[in-house]
């Protein structure tokens, strides 16, 4: 553990998402691991992507708790199947209670972080589109 590396901080936070984010790219239709992993690099610009180790893992777990299923998709003649995961009606409603949680949370997560500043997510998204 090293308190001054950033990316010790970022991987803790990683780890706190990538449930989250995960439930989200799967709530926009079926997909694979690689295709999440790419996806999650697209919505979250770069900043909180797993590595395959860490999301395999939660793949599994979401099945194995019902909150996705998993077909095999074959890819191109020789290559190997592919494990498509898509959420069944109770990891949408997962979905949606992370998503209620989070969105409950960071305002009060970024105050404490920020001098005191009470930021909701509006102006969360003023400040991210005029970076």
């Amino acid at each position: 553990m090293d308190l001054i590396d950033t990316n010790y901080w970022k991987s803790l936070i990683n780890i706190g998402l990538t449930k989250l984010l995960v439930l989200k790219v799967l709530s926009k239709g079926p997909n694979h691991g690689y295709g999440i992993l790419k996806e999650l690099e697209s919505i979250t610009s770069g900043c909180c992507v797993p590595t395959f180790g860490s999301i395999y893992p939660i793949l599994k777990d979401l099945t194995k708790h019902g909150y996705t299923e998993v077909t095999e998709d074959k890819q191109l003649k020789g290559a190997q199947k592919r494990r498509v995961y898509t959420l069944t009606p109770l990891g949408v409603e997962a979905y949606k209670v992370a998503l209620e949680a989070w969105r409950s949370t960071i305002p009060y997560i970024y105050k404490a972080i920020e001098n005191n500043e009470l930021v909701f997510l509006e102006d969360m998204k003023t400040r991210l589109s005029s970076k």
